[in-house]
This record gives structure tokens, sequence and C-alpha cells, in this order.
């Protein structure tokens, strides 16, 4: 016989981490507990060491009879920790992540369901490139730049990573979460890149956002452009080939070596082609492709230049073309470095 008094599993958990959003928060949470209304879920709100009274008003809602669980952290230690606190605390086999500002309504979450359904996809996240039009000119630029950063980098087909609104299946974060360092605004690149890494399926769905933030870029100020940059490129170098090789110092010695010869064949191979004497029409091409109508110290400062773009690029498109070799589930053979276990 069934136990009348089994409690049956979470279905979902959603999780909105807050920084001083008091004045909306409450109001915030009924509207989630609406949209989702007839499931079995919780909703856990993460306090980011607020300077004002967002946890309490975060409690005073889940007085109202809507499984909300109210956390706070002490200090602010970013979206990412407050994300992962929320997630260790919950108990959902779907997880969402959903801004507190609810600049993306909450009946999303209903949507990227029924795409995780479909799809079959562990994965699902909203993409806001549709209602960009609404974001002031210069957050829309920087979005763009900052998209493709992304997809250079790390060679991802997804059009928007940064939206507020995404769904995981738990075992996603289950193996990746422990694995991240980001703990601030590029939290949501570390996650994805290591979702992607270990061979998990990634599906986008558009979503409506209303950008209700003051100034032309919200709470983005230079010194969060500044950080996230620095964090991105740190998501570069610690899911990157060097790192997973590790050189020792002999090969290291041997990287610093090859720098120099190639640098020094440079500088050789433009010292051979000043004297050389050809015939029109080479002669003209020469002299533009070696740079030759400029002064000598500007050519040479312009060469230098090129050839050092030229090497970062060519670097970073290797680095990719080997971890995509490495990175195939198994076969059998040498691939699957990145598999899950």
């Amino acid at each position: 016989m069934k136990d009348e008094t089994t409690v049956s599993p979470t279905q979902l958990s959603v999780i909105m981490p807050a920084y001083n959003e008091s004045h909306h928060i409450y109001n915030n949470l009924q509207q989630v507990c609406k949209a989702l209304s007839g499931l079995n879920f919780e909703l856990i709100t993460v306090d980011d060491g607020s300077q004002d009274s967002t946890f309490e008003e975060s409690r005073r809602a889940a007085t109202g009879g809507c499984p909300i669980k109210s956390l706070r952290l002490d200090v602010n230690q970013g979206k990412g920790k407050a994300l992962s606190h929320g997630f260790s605390n919950s108990s959902g086999e779907i997880i969402a992540f959903l801004d507190a500002d609810l600049e993306i309504g909450p009946e999303h979450i209903l949507q990227l369901w029924d795409v995780m359904r479909s799809t079959g996809a562990e994965v699902i996240i909203g993409t806001k490139v549709n209602s960009l039009n609404s974001f002031p000119f210069i957050r829309r630029v920087l979005s763009y730049m900052y998209r493709r950063l992304i997809s250079f980098l790390f060679g991802f087909s997804l059009t928007d990573t940064q939206t507020g609104i995404k769904l995981f299946k738990r075992e996603v974060l289950e193996f990746s979460i422990p694995r991240l360092a980001v703990s601030r605004f590029a939290f949501d690149i570390e996650l994805l890149v290591a979702a992607s890494r270990f061979g998990y399926q990634i599906a986008e769905y558009p979503v409506s956002v209303a950008y209700n933030r003051e100034g032309q870029t919200g709470r983005i100020g230079l010194r969060q452009m500044f950080g996230m940059l620095v964090d991105t490129l740190g998501i570069y170098y610690r899911a990157s080939f060097w790192r997973w090789l590790q050189p020792g110092l002999v090969t290291k010695l041997w990287m610093i070596a090859f720098a120099v010869g190639l640098f020094l064949l440079g500088i050789g191979v433009g010292k051979l082609i000043t004297p050389l004497v050809l015939q029109p029409p080479i002669k003209q091409i020469f002299r533009i492709i070696a740079l030759q109508f400029l002064p000598l110290r500007l050519r040479d400062w312009i060469l230098l230049g090129i050839g050092a773009v030229l090497l970062i690029v060519s670097l970073i498109k290797l680095n990719k073309s080997i971890l995509d070799a490495f990175a195939r589930r198994d076969h059998g053979d040498l691939n699957g470095i990145y598999r899950r276990k």
C-alpha cells in the first residue's frame, strides 16, 4: 500500500539571486508563484549581501503560502556565488535561474521547460537578441561586442549567453558547478563552457526582455566591464589546451625559443626583402606588401604589430581546433578527454 504521507519529489527549483531589490522583490516573488501555480516547485531567493531590506522582504513573501526559501550571504560575493549557494540548497530535478528584477517574465520558465522536453537538451538558455531594440544604444553595442568575443574565444554558436533565465537538468549543475572558479558576472560563461565541454546539449529559446534599469548600461559600469573581461580571459585560460597540458620548465623554454626564433625570422625576412631588385609589376606589389613606401622605423613597428596579432589569433584558433579534437565523446580511442565519468 502506498504511504499517503509520502511527499512527491520537487519537480522544479527556481533560484533568484537578489542584490538591493527590496523595492520590488515582494511583488516579484508573488508574480513568480502565480506563474508557476499548479507545479510542484520551490522558489529559492539568495540575498547577495544587500544593503537594504531585500532579505526581510523575501521572508515576508514566504509567509503568504508560496513555497519560498529565503537564503542570505553576509557579504556581496557576486551573482555566481549566489546561484551556487542557491543550488546547494535546492532539491528540484529541474533547476531554473531567474533574475530577481523580472526583466524577463517568469512565464518563460514554462516555455523553456517545454523546449527541454521536446529537444531532449539538458540546458536551455533564453536569448534576448530579438528584444534588444528596447535597450539603450550603448548597452546594445556592449552586448554585441561581448557576444562576438565569446564566439571568438570559445567557438560558441549560441546567440546570447548572458540572459538572466536558464534551465538545467540537475546533473548538469552537479557535475559542472564544483569545477567553476568565477563567482561574478562571467559565471554564466564558465558554466556554459563546462556544460559544453562535458558533452551536454545546449538549446536556445527567444524571450522578451523589459529593460528597466537607469542609465545607458544599468548596473554595468567600467569596473564591472573590466572585471568581466578579466574573468572571461581567465575562463579561456582554464578551459584551454595550455592549462590542460601544464607544460614543464623545459617545454616552456622551448616555447620561448620558438617565439624568439619566429621573431628573428620575421626580421630576417624583412631585411632580405628590402634590398631585392625586382621588375614591374612585381616590384610594385612587393613595395605594397612590405610597406616600403613608409618610413623605415614606422614600417618595422607596423610589421611587428601585424606579426603579434597574427600570432595571437593563430594560437587562439589552434587552441580551439585542438580542444575540438580532444573533447569529442569517447569512441574507444584518444577522443573523450572531457567525457563525463
